[in-house]
């Protein structure tokens, strides 16, 4: 069975950068690419996302890595927002590739865009991993979609 959320994990890091896998499948379509962050990028991100959604017109946006190709590496988009006044989320997110990363030579970058359903609960669970992430090998950060 394919696993539907969003998964980062941890691949490398140096003094300068993090080197993540993100991974993204709404069931229907999904994405895979590589991204460079900071290290205190993760953390970031679940800064921006804690206690989301607060209410109805909230919404966050966010990006991890890069969705311009002429730099190396990949990235995400994600923006998190109520698609109902009963506050049901949704995130709509973009994923790019590294065109260097291809394994033809001068292959154009590539990206899907998708839309996924999730739960508050999802996203304050994602917020924990997030918050715990460590670059060590297997380390790994989920955001289950319903």
């Amino acid at each position: 069975m394919v696993f539907v959320g969003l998964k980062i994990g941890f691949l490398w890091s140096d003094y300068d950068v993090v080197e993540v896998s993100i991974h993204a499948s709404n069931g229907a379509f999904c994405g895979t690419t590589k991204a460079y962050v900071s290290h205190g990028a993760l953390a970031e991100t679940a800064s921006i996302l804690e206690g989301f959604p607060r209410q109805i017109s909230d919404a966050r946006e966010l990006v991890l890595g890069t969705l311009d190709p002429k730099f190396a590496g990949g990235g995400i988009s994600m923006k998190f927002s109520c698609r109902d006044s009963a506050g049901h989320a949704t995130v709509e997110m973009r994923i790019v590739s590294d065109a260097s990363g291809q394994p033809w030579w001068n292959a154009p970058a590539q990206s899907v865009h998708m839309f996924a359903n999730v739960e508050a609960a999802a996203i304050d669970d994602f917020v924990v991993e997030l918050r715990r992430f460590e670059t060590v090998q297997g380390a790994l950060a989920s955001l289950r979609f319903t």
